[in-house]
């Protein structure tokens, strides 16, 4: 990366020069090995006993180096202020499970034990550090089968997950012109909560289709990156987080075919709450998302076949105490037509009416596309007329969130493109 002026040289250690050229290498190594046995003990027809016992290992390794090519030649390695990586990570998981599987009527359980032991290992130049930990995590699966069109099913872990090498490593990283970032070879393993729970029903005859699903998250223990921010540059290091943080997600859809026409309606809620770590100052943050769609499709053999779809589409995130609100309305067509034998045109039609109302900003944009494809039977010779971005606009907003900034984004389009196109298939 080069660049022609910084501030920020308290934590790089950057020589004057006409211009800031920066070189970055990277190299990372993996090994894993895996193996397991396991018993199956069929008691009877309607109960079965599982054990397994295994062994996970990971050797891993990271190097990067960072420093400053200057303009007369001579290169300025950034070790000699803690940035540099030399680092080596072994990882061991042993572990015994003991899983029982029975079943009363239509519905079957399988309640899971797993007692897992973990050794780990790693090492910085001349710094090494090794610790160990046992876990009792269980799980828990539930089905039930009304029918076979009609199910429920239930699923619950207790998870256990350790951090990567490049989170251990606990040099200095550059991670941009105005961002540094630093591991923590003390870290240990996030634990969290997991659920899911799911039903589902079809009628070929009918022509009915029904789906939901929910899903549920607590985390525990996590890695969470804590931020210093001054001005645009960022210091990032990983920490141990013990509070609990939550998130979770219900969507379904239903849908109906009714003579040559299925109607299609869906929706989707989801929450997210989570600690920020910024400036030496921990806030809660909540985000929250809504959406519905109603759509419709036609199935003729002989006529023109339309799909039309409306969302609406709801954000509120809550960050540092400052409500950010967003909305989208979203129309979207789509037709396809196969006509005289040779020929197929298809056009998509999208309408997005988007509103930043915490800072009453409004803007309207659509987007079509066309093509007329024709090709005779058993003919290798193909041709094509298509034309993209019709109405010729400039760009699309959206909004995004992520630990400590909220983006109201523009994603510039290519502009008006009309093309033939000659195809051959062998």
């Amino acid at each position: 990366m080069a660049y022609q002026s910084t501030d920020f040289t308290g934590l790089i250690p950057l020589e004057d020069d006409t211009m800031f050229n920066i070189l970055q290498i990277k190299r990372s190594k993996s090994h894993d090995i895996n193996a397991v046995v396991k018993d199956y003990w069929v008691l009877n027809n309607f109960n079965h006993l599982y054990t397994s016992f295994g062994v996970n290992a990971s050797f891993n390794s990271f190097y990067n180096l960072d420093g400053q090519q200057l303009s007369n030649g001579s290169f300025n390695n950034f070790n000699t202020a803690n940035f540099g990586n030399d680092f080596r990570y072994r990882f061991f998981n042993t572990f015994l499970g003991l899983e029982y599987k029975f079943q009363i009527g239509i519905a079957t359980f399988k309640p899971m034990l797993y007692y897992q032991f973990y050794n780990w290992h790693t090492k910085q130049f001349d710094e090494q550090y090794s610790n160990d930990k046992g876990l009792l995590l269980p799980k828990f699966t539930a089905k039930v089968e009304f029918n076979n069109s009609e199910k429920l099913n239930f699923k619950y872990n207790l998870n256990a997950r350790f951090p990567a090498i490049n989170q251990l490593a606990n040099n200095f990283i550059l991670s941009n012109f105005n961002s540094v970032f630093r591991g923590n070879q003390q870290l240990e393993n996030q634990l969290y909560h997991t659920a899911s729970l799911s039903y589902y029903k079809f009628s070929l005859f009918r022509q009915f289709n029904l789906n939901l699903n929910t899903t549920f998250n607590k985390r525990l223990e996590t890695i969470k990156t804590t931020t210093e921010l001054n001005g645009i540059e960022s210091f990032n290091t990983t920490v141990m987080f013990d509070q609990p943080e939550h998130n979770c997600n219900v969507s379904g859809t239903i849908s109906k075919k009714v003579n040559k026409i299925r109607y299609r309606l869906g929706s989707d809620f989801s929450y997210n709450d989570f600690y920020q770590l910024l400036n030496d100052d921990t806030q809660l943050n909540i985000s929250k998302s809504v959406s519905g769609t109603f759509g419709i499709e036609t199935h003729f053999k002989n006529y023109p076949n339309l799909e039309i779809n409306y969302t609406k589409n709801l954000n509120r995130y809550n960050a540092n105490n400052t409500i950010n609100t967003f909305e989208n309305d979203r129309f979207e067509a789509i037709l396809e037509y196969d006509f005289l034998k040779n020929f197929i045109f298809k056009a998509d039609y999208k309408f997005d009416n988007y509103q930043n109302k915490s800072l009453n900003i409004k803007n309207r944009f659509d987007v079509a596309n066309a093509s007329l494809f024709y090709q005779k039977e058993d003919n290798p010779w193909g041709f094509e007329v298509s034309a993209t971005n019709i109405f010729d606009i400039k760009f699309k907003q959206q909004n995004s969130f992520n630990s400590f900034i909220v983006s109201d984004t523009r994603t510039f389009v290519l502009p008006r493109i009309v093309m033939f196109k000659l195809s051959y298939k062998l």
